[in-house]
């Protein structure tokens, strides 16, 4: 008989307490997410408003915009490292480790740290996501009702899990997707049964809810494909035609997920053997290049969401494509490396977003006869990136479709995620979130073996 299913009298014993958990914490997650969109985006709004307080992009104004972003990141990192190392970064590679039972989740700093370290660094321009946060504070909200509820281990198994769907769910307004995100990243550490994925259905569904509903944010990408190109889907006898153009792209792509993952746990490790000091150093500095870029270029910096979104309305000359390219994935790695809390879905689905685009711009010049928008494929490319990096071409597929309301693509999705996934993975790339957890617990075993070392030389010298 499966895990966590047991039956008695013909019904399942537990599923109206695993259902009724699973209400809350998708209520309360999707509220917290809510409010993290809404003062995320105050954040932004005053940067504008600095800027035509102080006369638009004069020197003045962006020496301040500098400093305020200065200001705003070191306030991050310096809750991070006094409060809750923890919340640095992502936080679903914490909440995989929880449910694994290998990582102590302390869930009231995390969220406290987690939501004003969120905003304070995400808000400052760093090229971070608002999905990590999100996720993470999904999963505090499902430790703390299976603490207060004395939930049994696979009950706090299953809340762990619904939390970090219902935090995913409200941040990009995906709940399907939020859902696979969970059987297909988390398999390894999510306990899975009848109960357990039909409340995590529950709590990704109603965060949606509160959060496009009951408070009127709306998901990340709001992206109407139909109304930002004339045709959106390749007309079915072509398909054979235009399908090694498909797979052309899910062995680039798959190749650059390859990359990205690579690149960036170098820049973490190179990071790691800093001195606190100099990564404070760092971390000043590079707020104070994010705020200045949020004033003068603000394409370069950010999440990501209005930039992919303007970048599916406009296709912008091939030399411009590229130095966006560069900038934004440099800033990517700098802005994770940091340590301040945030994701790299959106900043990921951005970089995508660019490359499917560079990708069409060409094909559109060489390979005239092939008529497919350059923001198909820049849609195919954020869902193979995605399921490059992530390992999880499920979720890639659904959560673009969701996300930029192109179900009508879905072919063209599957063949770009299904190709750059089996390329990312024949090229020997280990799925990103799996690689983050490993450097957690290598990072923790370090610091509980230098801190064992401490204690024998303070008592030799004693």
């Amino acid at each position: 008989m499966k895990r966590n299913e047991e039956i008695h009298g013909g019904r399942l014993i537990g599923f109206p307490r695993a259902y009724l958990l699973a209400l809350p914490v998708g209520l309360i997650a999707g509220s917290l997410g809510a409010a993290f969109h809404y003062c995320l985006d105050q954040a932004y709004a005053f940067h504008t408003a600095i800027a035509a307080q102080l006369g638009g992009e004069t020197a003045l104004s962006i020496v301040a915009a500098s400093l305020i972003g200065a200001v705003m990141t070191v306030s991050a990192y310096w809750m991070v490292v006094r409060f809750a190392p923890e919340a640095g970064g992502s936080g679903i590679q914490e909440i995989e480790g929880a449910m694994a039972g290998l990582r102590t989740m302390r869930w009231v700093r995390v969220m406290i740290v987690k939501f004003v370290g969120g905003i304070l660094a995400i808000g400052a321009g760093l090229v971070l996501g608002r999905e990590g946060p999100t996720v993470h504070m999904g999963g505090c909200v499902g430790k703390w009702i299976g603490e207060k509820t004395n939930a049994d281990p696979e009950t706090m198994n299953t809340l762990l899990a619904a939390g970090a769907a219902a935090g995913l769910s409200a941040a990009f307004g995906a709940p399907l997707a939020s859902i696979l995100f969970v059987m297909e990243e988390m398999r390894n550490r999510f306990h899975f049964s009848f109960i357990a994925i039909h409340a995590v259905a529950i709590a990704s569904l109603t965060a949606k809810v509160m959060n496009d509903q009951v408070f009127g944010i709306g998901p990340l990408l709001p992206i109407e494909l139909k109304f930002s190109m004339s045709e959106i889907a390749p007309f079915p006898q072509l398909i054979l035609e235009q399908l090694p153009l498909y797979v052309g792209l899910g062995i680039l792509i798959g190749i650059c997920g390859a990359g990205f993952n690579t690149s960036l746990l170098a820049c973490l490790a190179f990071f790691d053997r800093m001195s606190s000091r100099a990564r404070f150093l760092f971390a000043l500095v590079l707020g104070g290049l994010a705020g200045a870029l949020m004033l003068l270029a603000p394409s370069f910096v950010g999440g990501g969401g209005t930039f992919v979104q303007a970048v599916f309305a406009n296709t912008a000359f091939l030399h411009i494509l590229v130095v966006l390219l560069i900038v934004r994935t440099g800033m990517t790695f700098l802005s994770y490396s940091s340590g301040v809390p945030g994701g790299i879905f959106a900043p990921m689905l951005a970089i995508g977003a660019i490359i499917g685009m560079c990708f069409g711009v060409i094909t559109k010049e060489y390979v005239p006869y092939v008529e497919v928008p350059p923001g198909v494929f820049a849609l195919a490319a954020m869902g193979g990136l995605f399921a490059a990096t992530v390992r999880a071409p499920l979720t890639g597929i659904v959560l673009v479709a969701e996300l930029t309301s192109s179900f009508d693509l879905l072919g063209v999705l599957i063949v770009t995620c299904i190709v750059a996934s089996i390329t990312a993975q024949l090229l020997g790339s280990k799925p990103i979130y799996d690689s983050l957890l490993d450097r957690t617990l290598s990072n923790a075993a370090k610091l509980e073996e230098a801190k064992e070392e401490s204690e024998v030389a303070s008592i030799v010298a004693d």
